[in-house]
């Protein structure tokens, strides 16, 4: 994709994460998805929290506690983008079997460790969930 395509996504990109408005119990928190999502996506070098907010202009301590204090349903999100995959790319009544086709989804959610000053510890990856395949 070019740089003007992926600019031109910005707009979806943003009706796709208020989709997930309802998951979030304040209004007023709503909108640090987005901010958050943006800056994981990002070529940002490092993908803390600090850089993260201050790229999207938003208070540090205000995306901190957006992902540590503030409640969001879970369960809820992960239904709703369950069901959004399968009413975006369910086959359609009466596709042969053999032409379901595939979804692939990457969930690569490690970061390389970066220190290198603890002492008798080198360089290592610090994978959280492993990076998974579903098919449909």
């Amino acid at each position: 994709m070019t740089a003007e395509q992926i600019a031109a996504l910005g707009p979806a990109f943003t009706l796709y994460t208020q989709s997930f408005a309802r998951c979030f119990s304040r209004r007023e928190t709503r909108g640090h998805l987005a901010t958050y999502a943006r800056g994981l996506m990002s070529d940002l070098p490092r993908k803390s929290v600090e850089p993260i907010a201050l790229a999207g202009g938003t208070a540090v301590r205000t995306l901190q506690e957006f992902l540590t204090h503030h409640v969001w349903d879970h369960a809820r999100m992960r239904d709703q983008l369950q069901r959004r995959v399968v009413r975006d790319h369910m086959p359609a009544p009466g596709t042969p079997r053999g032409k379901l086709g595939v979804i692939g989804l990457i969930d690569e959610t490690g970061t390389p460790k970066k220190g290198d000053k603890t002492p008798g510890v080198q360089r290592q990856w610090s994978p959280r969930r492993p990076a998974r395949w579903t098919t449909a």
